[in-house]
């Protein structure tokens, strides 16, 4: 049986940061990680760009084989992990193997969520997740007339995007909410976006689902609920991820949405960590437990795990954003943008001016705080915010300014 001081399930952005640290830290450890792909490390937010040949397929990747061997970072690869043995410290992969660790950290990610309607298997119809998918989709985009985009979101946003890129003349998305991103835009704010996909070429249909693909070999049709055919020789999904946690069952690890950790990135059992889209950490900015599936926040987990793991205790602690560039607009997330979890929502902008920007306020421990912001077309408020965020900034002598497109964010710095 192999024995590793240092144990990661999970090749991606927060696994192979948390082992460069770790080594760096510790270099005469032993650091293997496992990954169920067959690949380096690659950058999933590259994929996009890869697609719309932005970047070549080499500059997706983010580290070579050498750099594993200069590093002594062992990587195996094409291997699954299918069972936690916690109270042996070890893990059993799907070919037999079993692995021995002395701390183990769990780094696996999301997959892709399937869509299921008859037609599904056919053809050129596609997800958006692995260099795999990326392939398949430039391959399948070509001699492609029209597309249609199941979902909106970050990933429908990219398919819009990529397949508009690629000459793709009618591109058609399919929101089953009455406006485009609901639940997370208020209708507004959807609005100055819908204008923006519209203005190049892409169509929203809202309140629509797919009853069925049609096609012979590969799709030609997509079929809509309400009755709507829709031509298509190119289909792409984007209805969410989900963490593949089944290796866990019967582990003894406490899972809820994610694996629930503390603000160390630490599970409830010893010498198991996660870090990465599944891990529910411990958000000691908003005290609450809080899942992030984005790549910058992998990344400073696993660094930050990283440092837990080889003894010096680091709270994981960010006020987190996240954009998209399209058709040379911008849409951001900054902190918590639940509804419900505000007690107020400050408008600045309008659908006229073709931007907007929504401030969550919250009276937490007695100060009025930003707790978050949707921001659309005006990405120069997103730094601000997040400062503002992080540095939990008494906002209520600034409140009554917010509204004010004339008042500087920059002040909250102040």
């Amino acid at each position: 049986m192999k024995n590793v001081d240092f144990l990661i399930i999970g090749g991606s952005a927060a696994g192979t940061t948390a082992a460069e640290v770790i080594r760096g830290l510790k270099p005469e450890a032993t650091v293997t990680i496992v990954t169920d792909e067959n690949h380096e490390e690659y950058s999933r937010i590259l994929v996009p760009h890869y697609i719309r040949h932005k970047v070549t397929r080499e500059q997706v990747f983010l580290k070579k084989p050498e750099w594993y061997k200069e590093k002594l970072i062992e990587l195996i690869k094409l291997k699954k992990v299918i069972k936690l043995d916690a109270v042996n410290h070890k893990v059993s992969l799907g070919d037999g193997e079993e692995i021995e660790y002395g701390k183990l950290l769990i780094t696996v990610g999301g997959a892709v969520v399937p869509f299921e309607a008859p037609g599904v298997d056919l053809g050129n119809i596609f997800y958006m997740r692995t260099i795999e998918d990326a392939d398949s989709i430039i391959k399948g985009l070509e001699g492609a007339k029209n597309a249609v985009v199941v979902g909106g979101g970050f990933i429908g946003l990219e398919f819009a995007h990529s397949f508009r890129a690629n000459g793709v003349e009618n591109v058609t998305v399919l929101v089953m909410e009455p406006f485009f991103w609901k639940g997370k835009l208020d209708e507004d704010s959807s609005k100055v976006l819908t204008n923006l996909l519209e203005s190049n070429g892409v169509k929203i249909l809202t309140n629509e689902q797919v009853e069925r693909f049609e096609g012979d070999g590969g799709v030609k049709k997509v079929v809509t609920k309400s009755g709507k055919t829709l031509d298509a020789e190119i289909v792409g999904i984007g209805i969410g991820i989900k963490s593949n946690l089944g290796f866990l069952e019967n582990s003894g690890v406490k899972i809820n949405r994610g694996i629930l950790t503390n603000e160390y990135l630490e599970t409830n059992l010893p010498d198991i960590y996660a870090a990465g889209d599944c891990a529910e950490f411990l958000d000691v900015i908003f005290d609450r437990q809080h899942i992030l599936g984005i790549w910058a926040n992998a990344t400073l987990q696993g660094s930050t795990v990283g440092k837990t793991m080889t003894g010096t205790k680091t709270v994981f602690e960010t006020a987190f954003s996240y954009s998209i560039n399209i058709f040379g607009g911008n849409c951001s997330f900054v902190g918590e943008t639940d509804e419900s979890f505000a007690d107020e929502i400050v408008i600045r902008g309008s659908v006229k001016e073709a931007k907007m920007t929504r401030i969550f306020i919250k009276k937490i421990a007695g100060v009025m705080r930003v707790v978050g912001a949707t921001v659309i077309n005006d990405p120069a408020e997103v730094g601000p915010l997040a400062r503002a965020i992080k540095d939990r900034v008494d906002v209520s002598r600034y409140k009554a300014k917010f509204g004010d497109m004339n008042f500087d964010l920059k002040e909250l710095a102040v």
